[in-house]
């Protein structure tokens, strides 16, 4: 009993403090944020006193490299819980000052295109010119000069900026926009920027400007909420059951950091104050990542950025594998490039100790726990193959100190992050990504700059079943060596059967296989035929059937081209009739193309007005497809099944 003690203390005291003082307590908050960093410091202390396993050179070599790797991925892991022991709900803050005249300042929007095609632009530019201000101009910057982008502005009512082989990507598209901004017409005094493949909603200015009532507040930027599954979700049939990679980092993790005054610029649907701009010379083209960057250089001239967790945009997420590990990659690199900016987190400029603090802890992520992850899968193997221990501790001494350091955390996590991270899932998509993260760090230490930039592709669709080779073999080896390693081991002959880390590395193994199993399926890329996303809309409406009798029925999803309707109807394929949708009102032609049970599947017969209308609805303010209830049991389950069958 007295070997669990610990456990029961790291699982009692953040349940217990949340219990009585209730979830949203700072008090409850700083007692799990203590807690988790306690027992995680703890465990390391434990580990950096104990003798390592007896042997070889290359024994000690092994444990010694992994006890470094991992004291720095445990430390990574406690700056987090650190930085979450605090967070910020600005909600109530735009309500105070919703009744300033900044509400109506002189905003322009900044859309930022390089290779997107006219389906993805068309719907950010409607919902741009949708957007609730009384002083607006929507511009298209355009990185290729392309003549059909300039004609869908003009029929869109969007002005339109071209540059020709232009440098510094992104930002310096941002640039070249405000300095023709600057020049025409009234000069404007915030700037919203949007990436191509993100939809405004219709409150975003509503909802940001009034956060400008404090003088020094040059950024506000806002969650990235996606419309589409990501590769994660998609492939592991996850799509309604585990939310988006990115939901921990903009719902969780970024209010904590903007409590700690370390929010940064995340690159879209964020809103600028023109004269920090301005000031700072304009967005910086130091690293690829220009969004985070951008904001420690404003830090310099005194700009704060802050953060309001409110959904007020819907984008793109990467549609395919390839996209969503370059991506990551890309973000990575930009990371570690600040490093060599004057701007990094031992850099000579002008950053406050806390974003140092915030730099190094991003530095740390990509590099140090992603190798971690890779550590931890490579043990058991090591294990079984070569008979080389990476722990000299009996289950019992693991059960005293590192169990404690993981159910602390697990703990103070799934009741903050509302299971948003979690074993396995959480996992996953860091694994799939972690060749090309690491190969990045690699590149990035050796030679910072200089690497082509790759944009990532939108508006994939295919029809059928794709798999990611290059991205699986590695899993599929390391998953193999694992299963077989253990099952050679099993029998009386096994090595090291019985002795001290025997029981560890089969328990260890067994979770690697689930792991490893799990990525591979999340490499098998299923069929995604449909170019336009359904939202879930369970909204009252109104069918008019050819004989003029009108009835009611119940949309339940919805997209551009169609929607899923339960009415008494008795329809067939082929029937024609008006779905009435209110607030706003708009009548739809419709054609059923299935009926069955009171539930008809019906394909919208809409023209390019129309069409545009009903791009607005969907898409700028209303509706969601995010996972409002995490089952991460059923997620797993889902997987299971599909990997056995």
């Amino acid at each position: 009993m007295q070997d669990l003690a610990p456990l029961l203390l790291a699982l009692g005291i953040p349940l217990t403090a949340f219990a009585l003082l209730g979830q949203g307590s700072p008090l409850a908050r700083v007692i799990g944020s203590a807690c988790g960093v306690a027992f995680a410091l703890r465990y390391l202390a434990w580990r950096w006193t104990v003798p390592l396993p007896d042997g070889s050179t290359v024994q000690y070599a092994w444990a010694m490299t992994f006890l470094v790797v991992e004291s720095f991925a445990t430390v990574s892991g406690a700056m987090v819980l650190v930085f979450m022991g605090r967070t910020l709900d600005r909600t109530p803050e735009v309500d105070a000052f919703s009744h300033l005249d900044l509400i109506d300042a002189p905003t322009d929007v900044f859309i930022c295109t390089y290779n997107e095609g006219p389906e993805i632009l068309e719907r950010t530019i409607i919902g741009a010119t949708r957007i609730h201000h009384s002083d607006l101009r929507v511009w298209v910057l355009d990185d290729g000069a392309r003549p059909w982008v300039e004609a869908l502005c003009e029929e869109l009512g969007a002005l339109y900026v071209k540059r020709v082989k232009g440098k510094h990507a992104k930002a310096g598209n941002v640039n070249n926009g405000l300095a023709h901004a600057l020049k025409i017409g009234r000069r404007p005094q915030f700037m919203l920027l949007i990436d191509a493949d993100f939809v405004p909603g219709r409150q975003i200015l509503r909802r940001t400007l009034p956060l400008f009532h404090t003088a020094d507040v040059g950024i506000v930027q806002t969650p990235q909420h996606f419309f589409n599954p990501d590769p994660v979700q998609a492939n592991l049939l996850a799509s309604r059951t585990w939310p988006d990679e990115q939901r921990f980092f903009f719902n969780v993790l970024l209010p904590c950091k903007d409590a700690w005054g370390a929010a940064f610029c995340c690159g879209t649907s964020a809103v600028f104050r023109v004269a920090a701009l301005e000031q700072a010379g304009g967005m910086a083209v130091e690293t690829v990542t220009e969004d985070m960057l951008t904001s420690f250089k404003l830090g310099e001239f005194g700009w704060r950025t802050i953060f309001l967790n409110e959904r007020l945009s819907l984008g793109l997420a990467p549609e395919g594998l390839s996209e969503y590990i370059s991506q990551r990659a890309r973000w990575c690199l930009g990371t570690i490039q600040q490093i060599y900016t004057r701007w990094g987190f031992a850099g000579v400029g002008k950053v406050s100790l806390i974003n140092r603090i915030s730099c190094w802890d991003a530095v740390m992520y990509w590099s140090v726990s992603f190798l971690f992850r890779w550590f931890a899968l490579a043990a058991p193997i090591i294990y079984w193959w070569f008979g080389i221990s990476t722990f000299a501790a009996s289950p019992g001494e693991l059960l005293y100190y590192l169990a404690p350091s993981i159910f602390a955390g697990m703990v103070f996590m799934a009741t903050l992050a509302g299971n948003r991270v979690s074993p396995i899932l959480t996992d996953v998509s860091q694994l799939l990504c972690s060749v090309a993260v690491l190969r990045s760090v690699a590149h990035a230490l050796v030679k910072p700059f200089g690497h082509a930039f790759k944009v990532t592709a939108k508006g994939r669709s295919t029809d059928q079943v794709v798999i990611q080779w290059r991205v699986l073999a590695p899993f599929a080896v390391m998953a193999a060596l694992t299963a077989g390693g253990m099952l050679l081991n099993l029998g009386n002959w096994g090595n090291g059967r019985g002795g001290a880390g025997y029981v560890l590395n089969i328990t260890w193994s067994l979770l690697n296989v689930v792991l490893l199993c799990t990525v591979v399926m999340a490499c098998v890329e299923l069929p995604r035929p449909r170019r336009e996303e359904r939202f879930t809309v369970d909204e009252t409406a109104m069918l008019r059937l050819p004989d003029g009798e009108a009835m009611w029925c119940r949309v339940a999803d919805m997209a551009v081209t169609g929607a899923r309707i339960e009415c008494d109807w008795p329809a067939d394929a082929g029937d024609r009739a008006e779905l009435v949708l209110d607030a706003p009102a708009l009548v739809v032609p419709i054609e059923v193309i299935r009926a069955k049970d009171g539930v008809l599947a019906g394909r919208f017969i809409a023209d390019a007005w129309l069409r545009r209308e009903l791009i607005a609805r969907l898409y700028t303010g209303d509706y969601t497809n995010d996972v409002t209830k995490v089952q991460l049991g059923r997620t797993l389950l889902t997987a299971m099944k599909r990997m056995l069958g």
